[in-house]
C-alpha cells in the first residue's frame, strides 16, 4: 500500500478474546472523504479508535504519510496532523465557546497561526462567533457538534476523523453539519474519515464508502451504488 495519505492493512483489534474488527484494510487518498457504515456493534468506533491510537490494535499496520503510526498514541497523532471528534461532541460544557476554541489551539506551536485558524472556524460556523461568550453546554446539540469540529480544526489537521457527527441531531441540523463537513473537505483540502448511521445524509459528501459487518469489511467502493437501497441492504 503506497501513495495514500492513510493506509490501513490487516488491522485487527481485540477486546479480550473477541475481535471487534478483523483484517480491515483500505487506502485513503489525500483530499478524499471516506464514509464508514455499519450497524451498531459492527466495529466502526473501534476502527477509528485504533487509527487514532486510543485502542492499540492486536495486528496489522496503519501508515500515515508513508510513516508507520500503528503504535502511536493520540498526542503523537495530533502532532502529526490528525484530529478526532468522538461521539457526544467532545466539548468542555462549562467553558464558553471562545474558551473551548482557545483550548483547541493550545498544542499548536506556531501561535501566530491561531488568529487565522479562528477566522476560518468562524467563517465555517458563524454561530460560534455569535455565541462566543455563551457556555458551551447550554448550546443546542447541533451547535455543540459544530463547536467540537471547530476545536479539531484549530489544529489545521490534514486528516479529520469524525465518529457519528449527526447522532442525536434534529433532521434540519444533520444536513447543516454534513454540508459543513463537505466544505471542510473542498475548501480546506482536509481529508476526512466519517463514521455514520445516517446513510441518506452522509452519502452525498463521500468520495468512497466502506461497510463493516460484525467487524469485517464487506464493501469498499464508490458511494453512488449504495443509493440503491435494495443493493445497500445486501450488506446489512
Amino acid at each position: 500500500m503506497t501513495g495514500a495519505l492513510l493506509a490501513v492493512e490487516g488491522l485487527t483489534t481485540r477486546y479480550g478474546k473477541r475481535a471487534a474488527i478483523e483484517d480491515i484494510g483500505f487506502e485513503l487518498a489525500e483530499r478524499d472523504v471516506l464514509l464508514v457504515l455499519g450497524h451498531n456493534g459492527a466495529g466502526k468506533t473501534t476502527l477509528l479508535s485504533s487509527i487514532f491510537g486510543l485502542v492499540p490494535p492486536s495486528a496489522g499496520h496503519i501508515t500515515y504519510r508513508g510513516r508507520d503510526i500503528t503504535l502511536h498514541d493520540p498526542a503523537q497523532n495530533v502532532a502529526e496532523g490528525i484530529a478526532y471528534v468522538p461521539q457526544g461532541h467532545g466539548i468542555f460544557p462549562r467553558l464558553s465557546v471562545a474558551e473551548n476554541l482557545t483550548l483547541g489551539g493550545l498544542t499548536v506551536r506556531d501561535r501566530n497561526a491561531l488568529p487565522e485558524r479562528l477566522r476560518t472556524v468562524h467563517a465555517l460556523f458563524p454561530i460560534l462567533q455569535q455565541r462566543a461568550a455563551q457556555r458551551a453546554g447550554t448550546m443546542s446539540g447541533g451547535q455543540q457538534q459544530m463547536l467540537a469540529i471547530g476545536i479539531a480544526l484549530m489544529h489545521a489537521p490534514a486528516l479529520l476523523i469524525l465518529d457519528e457527527p449527526s447522532i442525536g441531531l434534529a433532521p434540519n441540523l444533520v444536513g447543516e453539519v454534513m454540508q459543513a463537513i463537505g466544505r471542510i473537505n473542498r475548501e480546506m483540502g482536509t481529508t476526512v474519515v466519517v463514521v455514520e448511521q445516517n446513510i441518506e445524509a452522509s452519502l452525498p459528501i463521500a468520495g468512497r464508502a466502506v461497510i463493516l459487518k460484525m467487524g469485517r469489511k464487506v464493501y469498499d467502493g464508490p458511494p453512488g451504488q449504495l443509493r440503491d437501497r435494495n443493493y445497500l441492504m445486501t450488506f446489512f
